[in-house]
């Protein structure tokens, strides 16, 4: 009962976290094109999807909770928080049901609950914490899974198979099946985190089992099925793969490339590898990385350890091998990763044999997240930044009837278009580039000929108001307008995403 009451408290905390400021922060573009994709035709949207470079459950998912929930910044992303506060459920539940440890369970999910690596994309309508969910969940199934097959083989070789038995061990094969097919139809980055289930799986089948068929068969068959339901996307998969591989916004790796993501799974925090002294941090987080999972690998005696070990260890092998091409490596991609790092750490700080040490450091643990949760959301200072919100409410308000709207980023045009109430079409500034020449990574998916506007003077007559928008964000500069277009105001506000220090102008200028 006291456990029972601690872990409803835990995900009370956990949904409190997800749900501060869940709002304030303007829409970016990422989020605009979940939001604007949902609202096309089934058929429509399922095409878009496969124009761009992610798989379609989440997009599916969001929009059946559009229908109930509506189209607000608040629900877009409360679906966020829905999974993300699953998600501190499901690390309790895989890890109770893996160690058999009440007590590492509880703290897990309080570490994930309070990490600010795992709350902050919550605030972003996007498949993150989705995934983490179905990472976990999918973890979960599969050791109950083989706990299920045990006890049928015992009873079998008793001579008397219950129908119990019989059903725990085809629901929890299927329920695994389901939960990786989800996963892997949620992010490609999933795929890693799939693979090291995976290998876990064949190593636990191995060392116990050697090449028994009949112990194999519920695996094969598992993996069998989510290899078939993933037949009908394969096509799509080597289209959006080949597009990712010929070019992508992701900057190359560099040797700060992985301390940096380990800090900041450690800490929550984010650090600028360019200063020594930090730069001695970040090797210190990464030797203390190394230390831990060796050391919970050695101590640990359930032979789970190896799940989480892979969980962490096979996004960063795959993400390696495959920027050794076109860089895929990104911070944000290793969420999925941080579910069992977080749960490796916590579990080797509870095997201290000075209990006392462990829980001083669990403590500074909780400190550290807690901290720099707070730390994150003072340095976005969001109410000092409403972005692109600010700037359309501007237009909504001052833009008429016959005026034009002409944005110069292709990655400001959607989340304008969330937020445009003018009744004004806008048209996205290309500088004479077609859709065919924009960047695919821009969202083309999302976009049709009569969006684009390659000279500002196609719409452009004497007498005309033209308002144009633009960021210094993304690498954006001020557009070149044309010599007869008179400034007649300016206005800027300041943005969260995609860094800080963005802006978000507005130009009104007459043709003359």
């Amino acid at each position: 009962m006291r456990s029972k009451l601690l872990l409803v408290l835990i995900l009370i905390l956990a949904t409190a976290l997800r749900l501060y400021h869940v709002a304030a922060i303007s829409l970016w573009h990422d989020e605009a094109f979940s939001a604007l994709l949902i609202k096309y035709p089934w058929h429509e949207m399922f095409y878009r999807i496969g124009l761009d470079v992610h798989p379609p459950i989440y997009y599916v998912l969001l929009r059946f909770w559009y229908y109930v929930f509506g189209w607000s910044v608040f629900a877009l992303r409360g679906f966020s928080v829905f999974f993300g506060v699953g998600m501190v459920l499901a690390g309790y539940l895989f890890v109770k049901e893996a160690f058999g440890n009440e007590k590492a369970a509880l703290f897990c999910a309080l570490i994930l609950a309070i990490n600010p690596f795992q709350t902050q994309y919550v605030t972003e309508a996007r498949m993150y914490t989705l995934g983490t969910f179905l990472a976990l969940i999918s973890a979960y199934f599969l050791v109950k899974a083989f706990k299920a097959q045990r006890q049928y083989f015992a009873e079998k070789t008793a001579g008397a198979i219950s129908h119990k038995a019989i059903d725990a061990v085809w629901g929890n094969w299927f329920l695994f099946a389901l939960a990786t097919s989800l996963s892997i139809y949620t992010h490609y980055y999933l795929f890693f985190t799939a693979a090291g289930i995976g290998l876990y799986g064949l190593f636990y089948l191995y060392k116990n089992f050697k090449f028994k068929w009949e112990q194999w068969r519920y695996f094969i068959a598992a993996y069998v099925l989510v290899l078939l339901s993933y037949v009908p996307w394969l096509k799509t998969f080597i289209f959006q793969f080949k597009q990712v591989q010929a070019s992508y916004w992701i900057p190359k790796m560099n040797i700060w490339s992985i301390p940096l993501t380990l800090y900041e799974l450690l800490t929550g925090a984010q650090a600028d590898a360019n200063k020594t002294a930090v730069k001695i941090v970040l090797a210190l987080a990464t030797i203390f990385t190394i230390y831990f999972l060796y050391r919970f690998a050695k101590t640990e005696k359930h032979f789970e350890k190896w799940l989480v070990i892979l969980g962490v260890l096979a996004p960063f092998a795959g993400a390696v091998l495959l920027s050794l091409k076109q860089s895929i490596f990104l911070d944000r991609y290793f969420i999925f990763a941080s579910l069992f790092y977080t749960i490796a750490l916590v579990i080797f700080l509870l095997n201290i044999k000075r209990k006392a040490v462990g829980y001083a450091l669990l403590a500074a643990l909780i400190a550290v997240n807690l901290y720099n949760f707070r730390k994150n959301w003072q340095n976005l200072d969001v109410s000092q930044r409403p972005g692109m919100s600010a700037a359309a409410q501007f237009l909504n308000d001052n833009a008429q009837g016959g005026q034009k709207i002409d944005v110069a980023s292709s990655f400001e045009f959607f989340n304008f278009k969330y937020y445009n109430h003018t009744g004004i079409k806008p048209q996205l500034y290309t500088d004479g580039l077609s859709i065919q020449n924009l960047p695919h990574f821009s969202g083309t998916a999302l976009m049709s000929a009569d969006d684009i506007l390659k000279n500002f003077s196609e719409n452009a007559s004497p007498g005309n108001i033209v308002w144009v928008i633009w960021t210094n964000g993304f690498g954006g500069t001020a557009p070149a307008v044309p010599l007869n277009w008179q400034e007649k105001s300016h206005h800027s506000w300041p943005d969260v995403r995609p860094y800080l220090g963005t802006n978000i102008v507005v130009d009104k200028y007459l043709v003359k």
